[in-house]
């Protein structure tokens, strides 16, 4: 008895399928396990994404296998896989952005960044977006895929350069200084490396002596800052001497 040679192509291309099936199963779990350092929800998308993509090739074997028209069957599959990669290009760029957040790490959670003109905390890194907090508790969405094209800067990274300003108030309630003084470096948060810092506070029968600690990156900016704590106590109704 003898075959009929289509069946036999029908049993290859279901076997061939069946392989592909399995092949992408152990596949997927070698790229998690060697993934999961990069965080369990990275690890398994890609290794999602390589399962489907292993499935597809065993399809487009099978169906090479059946001897059915190769090349109706590629440009088919050309032109869904040119229209899905146009529709779905943020996506990509965005998945593209992960990988290259979750292997160079150019910034961490917590961390203080810029980039287009835009800083705060980092409170969140997604697989599409990242989430910060300004200095006005304000929260920012950043499309992850801007990471790629856009230069970030990573304040908590830098090296500061901490200088300790004295702050010399007329006889006022302490109270009414520290509130002062906080909502004074508030306003230069922005514009540091770090968290300011008051170091002491003396209190005599005529004056108040606060000391702050700045990390501050650019030196040539102290004057600026300096200006800017002033203005805000000017603000404020307090007159200040700063040294």
């Amino acid at each position: 008895m003898v075959l009929d040679p289509f069946i036999i192509r029908l049993v290859a291309a279901a076997v061939s399928f069946a392989v592909a099936f399995i092949a992408s199963g152990y596949i997927r779990s070698i790229i998690k396990e060697f993934l999961i350092k990069f965080g369990d929800e990275f690890a398994s998308k890609v290794s999602e994404i390589v399962r489907y993509f292993t499935i597809i090739l065993g399809v487009i074997v099978a169906f090479s296998i059946l001897s059915l028209d190769v090349m109706v069957i590629s440009i088919i599959i050309g032109i869904l896989f040119i229209f899905m990669l146009v529709s779905s290009r943020d996506i990509l760029l965005n998945f593209a952005a992960e990988i290259y957040l979750r292997v160079r790490k150019p910034f961490d959670k917590g961390d203080w960044i810029r980039i287009e003109g835009v800083e705060g905390r980092v409170r969140e890194i997604g697989s599409i977006d990242t989430e910060i907090i300004t200095s006005e508790g304000e929260r920012v969405i950043i499309p992850n895929y801007l990471f790629l094209r856009t230069p970030v800067i990573n304040k908590s990274k830098a090296i500061a350069t901490y200088v300790e300003i004295k702050l010399t108030f007329e006889k006022l309630p302490l109270s009414k200084l520290e509130t002062a003084v906080t909502n004074a470096l508030n306003e230069i948060r922005s514009e540091l490396l770090g968290e300011p810092e008051i170091l002491s506070i003396t209190e005599s029968d005529e004056k108040a002596e606060i000391i702050v600690s700045l990390p501050v990156v650019n030196l040539k900016k102290l004057r600026w800052l300096i200006n800017r704590i002033s203005k805000s106590f000017y603000r404020q109704g307090i007159e200040v001497e700063i040294e």
